[in-house]
């Protein structure tokens, strides 16, 4: 590495670091407003409070990542033109793009390393922090789900579950009704007091009534025990609950996997999915825009670079929310929710560029 491609490092690398540790500090103290009303509400310790503000941590840094990025680029390379040493560097024969390649290689390495915290980091944190929160609010969720509904195939015709409720760790659920169908019409109802699940046999219904439906009328059967071939196990079917942060890239797939055979709505983990890449990324895509912006002639660098960062972060998130919100509502398609913002932003920088070279 040439001693002024170290130099321009330097440049960005202080500001990155005050930035990373500014925008997280944000993000926290926003959340300290939500853990201070949960514990006036509901009279949480402290040590607990101070353990979730620690597990949202790893969550925080991986939004400021970018938006670190994205000001330090601004500022450093506000401050070299503004000392006319861009100047200086293309006088002696560097073109912009070579200018901007340490700061754009950097921010790459800033996106890889906010993939790999947002794929081994934060779906552990994020977990532990929703089940910590849960135990705070004394509501376990993982001991219990209720009004859990979903769709499979069983015995090839679509039938949709639904249960009062699941006790996950206990692996049963309670009034269960499963409703089966053949060209869209009840052909077979079942209800049953619960369902118990055995990991050599799968589930058994116990206590129930079978509702069969035929031309000639419905029949029905009650029956003591009753095995179904449900393939998805009590952890499975919680999972349906469990949020796509908590989530790894590998296990959003094997989430869509179910739900797409099960005939259920994917919008949002699919969504979340290519999200999981997508804010990483804009880490590379800030720094793109920033390196032209930075270049324009201004005087109050620091006002107007921090101005610009404000400005940009507004209207990225604004419209990443509008498309994400699109996205899970199915109007439209997971890749453009995800990456619209992304491409345009990064289409403008390289315009920027290309008129700045």
């Amino acid at each position: 590495m040439r001693r002024l491609d170290r130099y321009i490092l330097r440049e960005v690398g202080g500001v990155f670091a005050f930035g990373v540790g500014l925008f997280t500090a944000l993000l926290a103290l926003n959340h300290v407003f939500f853990l201070a009303r949960v514990a006036a509400d509901v009279g949480a310790p402290w040590r607990a409070v101070f353990a979730l503000l620690a597990l949202r941590v790893p969550y925080f840094v991986t939004y400021s990542l970018p938006m670190a990025t994205l000001l330090a680029t601004l500022l450093a390379v506000g401050r070299l033109s503004d000392r006319n040493e861009v100047t200086a560097m293309r006088t002696s024969g560097w073109s912009l793009g070579r200018v901007a390649a340490p700061v754009l290689a950097a921010a790459a390495g800033v996106a890889g390393l906010a993939l790999v915290a947002n794929e081994w980091v934060v779906p552990a944190s994020e977990h532990r922090y929703r089940a910590l929160l849960a135990e705070v609010v004394r509501a376990p969720r993982q001991q219990v789900q209720e009004h859990v509904s979903f769709r499979e195939l069983v015995d090839g015709l679509e039938s949709l579950f639904y249960a009062r409720a699941l006790y996950p760790v206990e692996g049963t659920m309670r009034q269960v009704v499963i409703v089966q169908l053949a060209g869209g019409r009840p052909v077979r109802v079942i209800e049953a007091e619960e369902a118990r699940y055995d990991p050599p046999q799968g589930w058994t219904l116990r206590r129930g009534v079978l509702h069969l439906f035929t031309p000639d009328g419905a029949i029905a059967t009650r029956f003591a025990d009753l095995r179904v071939r449900l393939a998805r196990t009590p952890p499975q079917l919680a999972a349906v609950r469990r949020a796509p942060a908590e989530m790894t890239i590998r296990e959003l797939r094997e989430q869509l996997a179910r739900l797409r055979s099960s005939g259920e709505p994917v919008g949002r983990y699919a969504v979340h999915l290519h999200a999981r890449v997508a804010l990483p990324a804009s880490a590379a895509i800030f720094a793109l825009l920033a390196v032209p912006l930075g270049l324009r002639p201004h005087r109050s660098g620091r006002s107007v670079g921090l101005g610009l960062t404000i400005l940009i972060l507004l209207v990225y998130y604004f419209v990443l929310s509008l498309t994400i919100t699109l996205g899970e509502r199915g109007r439209l398609g997971a890749f453009w929710a995800a990456w619209t913002p992304n491409l345009v932003a990064g289409a403008a920088g390289a315009l920027l560029l290309w008129r700045a070279r």
